[in-house]
């Protein structure tokens, strides 16, 4: 059961210390049009997928801000899932605007706009690519710290830079590769806010080496005609030891940020604590998260978590755990940044194996009928087989014949379909959900993708509607060029359009905090 909430009755509620997740149901392109800056997108494609990990507590009140027809839907579903509090916009997100409030095209605002503020607030350096290679001919003693996860990395980097596996890595792991503190720093990303926050938090960990942004980062790069790599190359590993200055900088930027250390009792006191919502957000490297991590928390890079804190962290003023090791570094380095984009409370916990363990919030999977991979082998060229995983994983490898399509497409798919009606989904989309709700009978295929034991093909992708859920930048190509010219006027734009906007306000929260310094 749903009931109605103005736009005047959200803003109050986003402005005070209560809990509540504004959810957008809209496609991610859909969504980049205009939305609210503290909403989180979640399509209604995968709203069971997705919903128990962003909001866990059934009893948090949620707001829907999308579309009417959306919203009631999503209501609809929400409820027999078993969340009591359901509340929709009476136009949906237009709502928001019909009250005097702004919306904000794009993805990662608040993240966003929180790097262009750095670079404007703390007066981080910035370096262009030309300047750079110019430094390398004349010898000049500069490192090139690459601040994306390792997969990004590995698909196109600077030659000769460090990967470092990510944004919190960079004070961990990079500084070990700085033994002289002339040494000159160039952080990168493949745009600007992980390059600006990468800097600056190198900045503020005391070192004096000047340390620098590459300017736009990688596509900047390309443009100044310069060469752009891939695959392996310069690997960091963690360090032996951390220096005893980042030992007590990451205790010192803990204090500032108001963030807590809790032990597991304390840890286990909050996950017990029924009227609040309290995230664990493993931040290590996946390697160490893969060797051992406490059950149910969630692995996010931290790096990650500042750049789309949107897609995390739904439930405003809730409680977030970072799960590090002992030394905090990378805590620090997240809860710095972190600080400014969440207002509820903040910890860090060092990870032990422990009898610790977050209870599961998860969502019974509906029973429908199954189909196995090799019914499905027989079947091809005769049944309706609909692909409802993402549209990349659906085009790198994808059952012969089979159509890519979204929730949305599926009853006007089955209403002219060929049966039997066979759904795909694989260990990320589970497509019973969908399966459940249609009219028309459908069988899933039992295992996913990985079950099917003929051979995958990448060729004659077919899909039933435009590709809506993917937001960034093409491969590689002109393309690619022309979309980041695009987004970074875009980021250039951020700071100026939300001035005055209470959603933002870092200037107030680095004031209360200490931590503009």
């Amino acid at each position: 059961m749903s009931s109605i909430i103005t736009a005047a009755q959200l803003r109050e509620l986003l402005d005070t210390d209560s809990e509540i997740a504004v959810l957008d149901l809209r496609t991610p392109q859909e969504r980049t049009t205009g939305h609210i800056a503290r909403s989180s997108g979640v399509p209604l494609h995968d709203l069971e997928q997705r919903i128990t990990r962003l909001v866990p507590r059934r009893h948090t009140p949620i707001v829907l801000a999308s579309t009417r027809v959306l919203d009631e839907r999503g209501a609809a579903i929400l409820g027999d899932l078993g969340y009591t509090d359901v509340r929709l916009l009476p136009n949906g997100v237009d709502s928001w605007t019909e009250a005097g409030q702004r919306l904000y095209t794009g993805t990662n605002v608040l993240s966003k706009t929180l790097g262009e503020w750095i670079e404007e607030t703390f007066g981080t350096s910035t370096v262009d690519p030309q300047t750079v290679q110019d430094w390398r001919e004349e010898g000049r003693d500069v490192i090139v710290l690459d601040s994306r996860p390792h997969a990004e990395y590995v698909h196109h980097h600077i030659p000769g830079a460090y990967d470092t596996g990510g944004g919190a890595e960079l004070a961990y792991r990079g500084l070990d590769t700085v033994p002289d503190p002339d040494t000159t720093i160039v952080v990168n990303c493949a745009g600007r806010t992980r390059g600006i926050v990468g800097a600056q938090s190198l900045v503020n960990t005391g070192i004096t080496n000047p340390v620098y942004s590459l300017q736009n980062g990688t596509p900047a790069w390309e443009w100044a005609g310069l060469e752009i790599v891939r695959g392996e190359e310069k690997s960091l590993n963690a360090p032996v030891h951390v220096e005893r200055h980042l030992l007590r900088w990451a205790a010192d930027t803990l204090a500032e940020a108001e963030a807590e250390v809790l032990d597991s009792n304390q840890v286990d006191a909050w996950l017990r604590d029924t009227a609040h919502t309290t995230y664990v957000i493993d931040i290590r490297s996946p390697e160490e998260y893969a060797a051992g991590h406490l059950p149910g928390s969630h692995h996010v890079q931290g790096g990650q978590l500042i750049q789309t804190s949107d897609e995390h962290l739904a439930v405003q003023q809730s409680r977030v755990v970072l799960i590090d090791t002992e030394d905090h570094v990378r805590g620090a380095s997240t809860v710095q940044w972190l600080r400014y984009l969440h207002r509820g409370p903040l910890a860090v916990h060092t990870y032990t194996p422990s009898g610790l363990t977050i209870e599961s919030s998860d969502i019974p999977v509906p029973a429908v009928s199954t189909i196995s991979g090799v019914e499905l082998a027989e079947l091809v060229g005769t049944a309706t087989v609909v692909d409802l995983r993402s549209s990349n994983a659906y085009r790198r490898a994808h059952v012969p014949g089979s159509i890519h399509a979204r929730r949305e497409h599926l009853e006007s798919i089955a209403d002219g379909a060929t049966p039997p009606l066979i759904l795909v989904g694989d260990s990320s989309y589970l497509p019973h959900f969908a399966a459940a709700e249609l009219t028309a009978p459908a069988a899933v295929l039992d295992g996913g993708i990985d079950a099917y034991p003929g051979e995958l093909t990448a060729e004659r992708p077919v899909h039933a509607g435009d590709i809506v859920d993917q937001t960034g930048p093409p491969p590689f190509g002109p393309e690619r060029d022309a979309f980041y010219r695009a987004y970074f006027e875009w980021e250039y734009s951020l700071v100026p359009s939300s001035e005055g906007d209470p959603d933002f306000g870092f200037d107030r929260i680095a004031t209360r905090t200490r931590l503009l310094r």
